[in-house]
């Protein structure tokens, strides 16, 4: 018998039957907005014998369920609700709510009661995380309604006041836009049947963008009024304004500038070049930036040159090296139509090639044959000038002029010489390098000639001394007059009247570059991509064009503001996914990170200059010295949500499930498990029968 009840036993320990036991039970009431006023309505219906604990964005104990608190907070922390339900050591756990929230793992066994949300439109305001000085932003205004609703909403700031009636039926987004010239405020207010809500938002320029203005006092004054931070030069490296202008001429700038212009373009900086009494074609950046220039001179006539080059033995080593650098300065900055000879003497003359037009062709035998240059014998002048004289009679162009460079004395007779450069007809001008050179002779020579006179204390001066030549020879025409204009279609130029150009530089456009503003068939305004960076160039002089036009200001304002973009832009996307939102950052950026609650987050590259990262919380964006607060479209306390859906899936993965309000009083409270009794008393009778049989054998 005693082995057929330790039989009985451990088959019932196996099934695991437990004994109805009274416990101690947590109620959990969510008294955040959206669910409080359904869970009041129920108060009555809930069991007196538990304990109950309220809470929204705080947790509050309540002597009963019909007791009420409407200062726990606007928002819903759950967790904070399962921590303080835990410390009480329930046996079982009833949360009622809405499920208007993120779900977190139940550390306990968990039913739960679902109620209805309220209905409600709530508002949020929304800035532009990176706005700069007079960009037109949008602040985003969301609605978010967790039933469907009507409302009238009205939002009110520096755009004006926007009303409107709408059907809010989940998530609802809108843009309020206007321009950023100071510190703005922006209010939403929203009303319907349930009442009212509102929102309200302050926002001021991120940043002011930096341009450094290169002799162009005009447009530096329109910037200034546009909020730019303007700095009048002077030109040094490294370039870190985001926006250059240059009304100046390439001598104007130390050397290197144009190397470092392209090089600043070329990795993202704004450039705009204006047509001043010295810059643009002027200024020789037609010549010297060639593929970078939107413009060109257009019906320019051309000019010719011939430099006669001393290459006698004086000038053997660095003096011809740099003479030879200087003349290849000036083959790169004539254009095709012009002429470029070269005749060289010593003891004797020879021609080194004659006057020909400096085509891409013309320009590398130029070079060829200047590179070939060597230095010996005597300072013989005459008949070398006389060559040049006679080179120039049969080159088709008005404009003649010849440069004679020198570093010793002249050797053979100089009458002669003087009286044909006064009676040549040409342009004569004279470079003396050195203490050595026959500085007197040279400068008569060039007063007679009507040319210029230039004296190079050092060789290193010789390169821009016959740039600065070419460009008194090669220069182009300027128009004055009245000259009406007009605008192409593009976002700068949208309801944009500008009155007529005083004056014009003849122009064209290059075939990369697109034309905003023209006059009568010829580019007035053109601007292009050029490696990285924008660029655009200015036919007129504003000192004396549209002086007395209001619309000037916000006109330059935004082509600078263009201009920069490619290095300024940052664009910022934010997509819920799951209970996160994803950050799409488009722009130029070294290595960014998100802060956010104390932990730096590497965005991560998804392609070119795009960055990601997953966020569940506010923060801010760092990358070198920028650091840019967002505010991130995080599911809030009236986001739609399928809160019936998130309570059951909530209740199941706890081990518990999701009741009616009638089953509450029907589910017992607690349970006692049996299987460790069972166990014990199948030991003990186990135990007892080994005994019987010891002492008196076993039974028969």
């Amino acid at each position: 018998m005693l082995r057929l009840g330790v039989l009985v036993l451990l088959l019932l320990a196996f099934l695991g039957p437990a004994w109805p036991l009274p416990g101690r039970v947590v109620y959990l009431l969510d008294f955040s907005p959206s669910a409080r006023d359904s869970v009041f309505a129920l108060a009555e219906r809930l069991p007196r014998d538990g304990i109950y604990l309220a809470f929204a964005e705080r947790v509050a104990r309540l002597p009963s369920p019909t007791a009420r608190r409407l200062d726990l907070g606007e928002g819903t922390d759950l967790g904070a609700a399962f921590r303080e339900a835990l410390a009480l050591r329930p046996d079982r756990v009833v949360l009622v709510s809405d499920g208007l929230f993120a779900p977190i793992p139940a550390p306990f066994p968990l039913d739960a009661v679902y109620v209805p949300p309220k209905p409600h439109v709530a508002v949020r305001l929304l800035p532009p995380p990176y706005p700069l000085y007079g960009e037109t932003v949008g602040v985003g205004v969301v609605l978010e309604a967790p039933v469907p609703v009507e409302a009238r909403l009205r939002v009110e700031g520096p755009g004006g006041s926007v009303e409107k009636s709408l059907r809010v039926e989940g998530r609802k987004t809108l843009a309020y836009t206007f321009s950023l010239t100071e510190k703005a405020q922006v209010r939403a207010v929203v009303e319907g049947a349930w009442g009212r809500s509102e929102a309200q938002v302050s926002l001021e320029p991120a940043d002011r963008g930096q341009a450094l203005v290169l002799g162009d006092p005009a447009l530096a004054r329109y910037l200034e009024a546009q909020g730019f931070q303007v700095e009048e030069g002077p030109f040094r490296l490294p370039l870190e304004a985001d926006l250059v202008v240059v009304g100046l001429g390439v001598l104007d700038l130390p050397p290197g500038a144009p190397e470092a212009l392209r090089e600043y373009l070329r990795r993202g900086g704004g450039l705009l070049f204006t047509a001043t009494p010295k810059g643009l074609f002027f200024g020789g950046w037609d010549r010297v930036l060639p593929e970078d220039l939107p413009l060109k001179p257009l019906g320019r006539k051309g000019a010719a040159l011939v430099l006669v080059l001393d290459v006698s033995g004086s000038m053997e080593g660095e003096k011809l090296s740099l003479a030879v650098a200087g003349a290849l300065e000036l083959v790169r900055s004539a254009a095709p139509e012009d002429y470029l000879g070269v005749v060289l003497f010593s003891s004797t003359h020879r021609v080194l090639f004659p006057p020909r037009p400096m085509t891409e062709q013309g320009k590398k035998e130029a070079e060829s044959l200047l590179l070939s240059v060597r230095a010996g014998g005597g300072t013989v002048l005459g008949p070398a000038f006389r060559e040049a004289v006679r080179l120039l009679q049969d080159v088709p162009v008005e404009r003649k002029g010849v440069l004679v460079l020198s570093d010793g004395l002249i050797s053979d007779s100089q009458d002669p010489i003087l009286s044909l450069a006064e009676a040549s007809g040409l342009e004569v001008s004279t470079m003396a390098l050195g203490p050595d050179a026959d500085r007197a002779f040279l400068e008569k020579l060039a007063q007679r000639g009507g040319g210029r006179y230039y004296q190079a204390a050092t060789a290193q001066e010789l390169p821009r001394l016959f740039l600065r030549e070419g460009q008194e020879v090669f220069q182009g025409e300027r128009l004055e007059g009245r000259f009406p204009v007009q605008t192409r279609p593009h976002p700068l130029t949208q309801g944009l009247s500008p009155p007529p150009l005083s004056v014009l530089l003849p122009a064209r456009a290059e075939p990369w570059a697109e034309v905003l503003v023209e006059s009568e068939g010829r580019a007035v305004l053109a601007m292009g991509e050029r490696g990285e960076g924008r660029v655009a160039a200015l036919a007129t002089d504003l000192s004396r064009s549209w002086r007395g036009w209001e619309g000037a200001a916000p006109f330059f304002g935004g082509l600078a503001r263009y201009l920069m973009g490619s290095q300024k832009a940052l664009a910022l996307y934010t997509y819920p996914e799951g209970h996160q939102v994803r950050v799409v950052v488009l722009g130029r950026l070294e290595n960014p990170l998100f802060l956010s609650g104390g932990r730096e987050v590497p965005l991560v590259p998804t392609g070119p200059e795009r960055y990601e990262v997953l966020a569940g919380e506010p923060g801010v964006l760092l990358d070198g010295k920028r650091r840019l607060p967002l505010t991130l479209p995080l599911p809030g306390e009236w986001t739609p949500r399928d809160g019936e859906g998130i309570l059951r899936a909530l209740a199941e993965t706890s081990g518990g499930r999701l009741l009616a309000l009638e089953d509450l009083g029907r589910v017992p409270l607690s349970s006692l498990p049996l299987r460790p009794y069972l166990i014990a008393l199948a030991l003990a009778l186990f135990l007892l029968e080994r005994f019987r049989e010891a002492r008196w054998g076993a039974p028969k």
